[in-house]
């Protein structure tokens, strides 16, 4: 048996309207076979997100991978594991991921991954328990996670693994994954490294344009040429009214959520003159011959081959200029991700909100409603008082950090962000603010 993933895009009768998500299949007896009860559950609660349905198909996969080596369900139709699955399989899938990384050595996954992992496979037996569909799965409100701090859990880890170590194998392994994790921002300078790293202009720029703006990459992805109703203002920079330095763009982000963000007038006008004029006309051109119609003005960002960026096109893209940074500079961090970009926008809007010295004050930590508002909204969140408190320990943390840092050149309406990241690493920045690398 072989378990796989896919996504699916169709109209829904239920809702009448097109929706997008990933789908379980089982090739058995020479047949795909379509997991129905694990597919209405990826319909149901991840069809508003295709990255959210991803990772739970993707855990529900492999997790139903595990099931299928157990003698106990050889007989059993995979359409049906849901009804036979215990408790105790959770506690052995958790416990033989653990036993596989000790085997290969390996910091990844942690142990936090592989509980946090487990909880979504209990959640669709929650879903399970809510839809009244037959199962043996216990819900608790704790479920039992494996304690890999146990001895003699460790101990039976290290005698399945057949490996002749000391027991506190797993405990460094995490400590080691804990050491590479981001505690604060995406340094300056592996910034500017990153963004020399990348192969194909259309990804800086993609960077750029999220470290401005915090858009996620799902958002960032389906900024167009040029916009329509609310944002028919939004064109080649070089054609628009420059009658203000901040701009409004309406967006649909996580949960098919609108909204309203700011885009400043810096950020335009980078990628005018660092894609739209210089890379953006060859590669329509190379869309028109790969799909036979004229590119769409909903779509701005294309590869070198005239395919449009996609999410996980940014991904691998990131992955390789990560390889190539940390080639070129021993100190690059291998954590970061294209998605910490969002934490340079809230934490410098911060910095200019209470001033350098006022961020390092108690006073500080009082909820400022307004200010926490704004940043909420441009980033998307719900949670005014862990936004807020999250981005003034960041802020705290530049402040203290970076000697030299003035927050005068930073301002609440038009946060210029390459300007400070220039500063950062000790450079004055460009006049235009182009962030050259």
């Amino acid at each position: 048996m072989d378990f796989q993933f896919r996504p699916i895009d169709y109209r829904t009768v239920e809702c009448d309207k097109p929706v997008e998500h990933y789908v379980m299949i089982v090739y058995r007896k020479k047949k795909n076979h379509l997991l129905s009860i694990p597919n209405l559950y990826l319909y149901e609660k991840t069809r508003s997100s295709i990255q959210t349905s991803k990772r739970y198909a993707t855990l529900l996969t492999k997790f139903y991978k595990f099931i299928s080596t157990l003698p106990r369900f050889t007989d059993i139709n995979p359409g049906d594991y849901h009804a036979h699955i215990t408790n105790k399989e959770v506690r052995h899938w958790q416990i033989y991921r653990q036993t596989q990384r000790v085997i290969k050595k390996r910091i990844r996954p942690s142990s936090e991954t592989i509980f946090n992992d487990a909880c979504v496979v209990s959640y669709f037996f929650k879903w399970l328990h809510e839809r009244n569909v037959a199962n043996q799965y216990k819900i608790h409100l704790k479920t039992w996670i494996a304690n890999f701090k146990d001895h003699r859990l460790l101990s039976y880890i290290e005698k399945k693994a057949r490996l002749a170590m000391d027991t506190s194998s797993i405990k460094v392994l995490d400590r080691e994954s804990t050491q590479r994790k981001p505690k604060s921002l995406i340094s300056a300078q592996d910034v500017r490294t990153l963004l020399g790293s990348y192969p194909d202009p259309v990804y800086r720029c993609l960077f750029k344009l999220a470290l401005a703006t915090a858009m996620r990459p799902m958002e960032l992805v389906k900024f167009p040429y040029m916009g329509i109703g609310k944002n028919r203002h939004i064109l080649p920079y070089s054609e628009m009214e420059k009658t203000s330095s901040i701009f409004t763009y309406e967006l649909v982000g996580k949960r098919n959520k609108h909204r309203e963000i700011i885009i400043p007038g810096y950020a335009l006008e980078m990628l005018d003159t660092e894609y739209i004029q210089t890379e953006y006309p060859k590669r329509a051109a190379l869309y028109r011959q790969k799909y036979g119609k004229k590119c769409p003005l909903s779509i701005l960002f294309l590869t070198d081959t005239g395919e449009p960026v996609t999410v996980d096109k940014i991904a691998n893209a990131t992955n390789y200029a990560k390889r190539i940074a940390q080639a070129n500079d021993q100190k690059f961090k291998s954590s970061n991700i294209f998605y910490h970009t969002r934490k340079w926008w809230p934490t410098l809007m911060l910095i200019q909100h209470h001033g350098r010295e006022g961020i390092l004050e108690k006073n500080a930590e009082v909820l400022d409603l307004a200010v926490a508002e704004v940043i909420m909204n441009q980033l998307g969140h719900e949670d005014f008082l862990t936004t807020y408190n999250h981005y003034l320990v960041l802020g705290r943390q530049l402040v203290l950090a970076m000697k030299g840092f003035t927050h005068e050149t930073i301002h609440e309406n038009t946060i210029n962000v390459y300007d400070a990241i220039d500063e950062v690493c000790g450079q004055h920045p460009h006049p235009q603010s182009q962030l050259r690398v």
